[in-house]
């Protein structure tokens, strides 16, 4: 057995749905849990949220972050009913970058957890496109100490 724990960094998009679904297959190969991640965005304090955030209506936030985490789960909670099903044993972790950049975020989660392998897709959600991979997969490979499978 070469993984205990594998990571799948999660965002929704076309790219990690398929991901997950070698993300299900290794972890059941590997007997190995598996521990889907995702990232929110941190409230920019320029925007209408941030600024009401900075002056103290912390309600609006609150209600603002709670409302992302049940948006994330909707993507999240049929995949991991699939991995469950197949006797997978499971984790979610859904957390705010707390200004730090995602790929940090990901990577502090990485050694904190003791990952032995993430598996993302290639492309997430943001517009911005590279020519090989985005610009968080590619973050994730080049900081982080396990090894990483991409998913085109």
């Amino acid at each position: 057995m070469l993984f205990k724990n594998i990571l799948l960094a999660f965002d929704g998009s076309k790219s990690s749905s398929k991901a997950s679904e070698y993300a299900i297959y290794l972890s059941k190969v590997e007997n190995a849990s598996l521990t889907f991640l995702h990232i929110l965005d941190n409230i920019k304090q320029g925007g209408v949220i941030g600024l009401r955030a900075r002056y103290g209506d912390t309600n609006l936030v609150d209600g603002y972050k709670r409302a992302r985490k049940k948006d994330a789960e909707k993507w999240i909670l049929p995949i991991q009913k699939k991995a469950i099903d197949q006797g997978i044993s499971t984790a979610i972790a859904i957390i705010e970058d707390e200004k730090n950049s995602k790929i940090e975020t990901i990577v502090q989660f990485i050694e904190k957890n003791n990952i032995d392998l993430v598996i993302t897709g290639s492309r997430g959600l943001s517009q911005f496109r590279q020519m090989l991979v985005g610009s968080i997969a590619s973050g994730i490979i080049s900081h982080s100490k396990c090894p990483v499978l991409i998913i085109r």
